[in-house]
């Protein structure tokens, strides 16, 4: 729509500082309007004050009124939280995340409003890139039911991919996002687990679905230590007393046994795992403070990385 009645920018401007706090120049570029078009806006802001619409910050922008007393300290935790969770996940700059950070920083509290507000200035200087796109497109193909297209890049091969997205999840470990759902190229209807990064040239077809009634995004992901279904495998690993404490802090997932303290000050931990090579780097990551019993496959698996990496630090000669 063409902003070009003192009407319709009135109402653009006032719906955009609803969502973000902005300059003057920023609310014209964001609208899209041309340069000579400055003095309008600064004239829409004087009268939008005046009607006590909005309100200048001390730093010189322009937002709605604040409304006072909507959150509780912990609803207003919450919402930060997932701002800055929102932060980390977004790697790349997108317009769309950019106006979900700034809502969510809108009803926060003046303190972590404060720290939210900085990291958009931060958010803003990232730049956009391909992944963006295809974030994009996955998620108008779930939200409106639309079969997506695209040239699926694995480790392996490069294979076609038309994929009907049952949901769309954030790897609460590496903060990469997933899509789960059905190729509709593959005989079976099996959902598998579909990383965005890896999407080449993807598109929306014509072609709609249905999400299954019975299909709970919740249940399929139970076994996952990360992002990864399958037949739960039992894992047993024997941490040594340094890192007892720490251990005592970890969440195993709701298919884990309760952790068993020994008397040598060594934890015993029994997982239920669906797809174990997820679980290599986070073992890794424990170094010699662990030591994989079972499944004799893993053990295998994180031994050999321990062997090669100490090749690569060969002891110092003695003195």
């Amino acid at each position: 729509m063409e902003l070009d009645t003192k009407t319709r920018r009135l109402r653009a401007v006032a719906h955009l500082l609803e969502q973000a706090e902005c300059t003057t120049a920023e609310i014209v570029q964001r609208l899209h309007l041309e340069p000579r078009k400055r003095r309008s806006v600064q004239r829409d802001l004087a009268e939008l004050v005046a009607q006590g619409e909005i309100e200048i910050t001390a730093e010189g922008r322009y937002r709605q009124r604040r409304r006072s007393g909507e959150l509780n300290p912990v609803q207003a935790l919450a919402v930060y939280s997932a701002a800055r969770m929102l932060f980390h996940h977004a790697a790349e700059y997108n317009e769309h995340y950019l106006a979900a950070l700034e809502k969510l920083a809108q009803d926060l509290p003046e303190r972590a409003r404060r720290v939210a507000l900085q990291a958009n200035e931060v958010y803003k200087a990232r730049r956009g890139g391909r992944g963006s796109l295809v974030f994009e497109v996955a998620a108008q193909a779930w939200l409106d039911g639309r079969v997506l297209s695209c040239t699926y890049q694995s480790q392996r091969r490069a294979t076609r991919v038309e994929l009907e997205i049952y949901f769309i999840e954030v790897n609460a470990r590496n903060r990469e996002a997933y899509a789960i759902g059905v190729n509709r190229l593959r005989e079976e209807r099996q959902p598998y687990v579909y990383r965005l990064s890896r999407m080449r040239q993807p598109t929306l077809t014509a072609h709609t679905y249905d999400i299954p009634e019975d299909f709970h995004p919740l249940r399929f992901l139970s076994s996952a230590w990360g992002i990864m279904p399958g037949e739960p495998t039992r894992v047993e690993l024997f941490f040594s007393p340094a890192v007892r404490e720490r251990i005592a802090e970890e969440y195993f997932g709701a298919l884990a046994e309760p952790t068993v303290t020994l008397s040598s000050g060594h934890t015993r931990v029994i997982l239920q795992v669906g797809n174990w090579l997820e679980l290599v780097p986070w073992v890794l990551g424990w170094g010699g403070d662990v030591e994989v019993i079972a499944p004799p496959d893993l053990r295998e698996r994180v031994a050999g990385a321990l062997r090669r990496g100490a090749t690569l630090y060969p002891a110092a000669p003695a003195p």
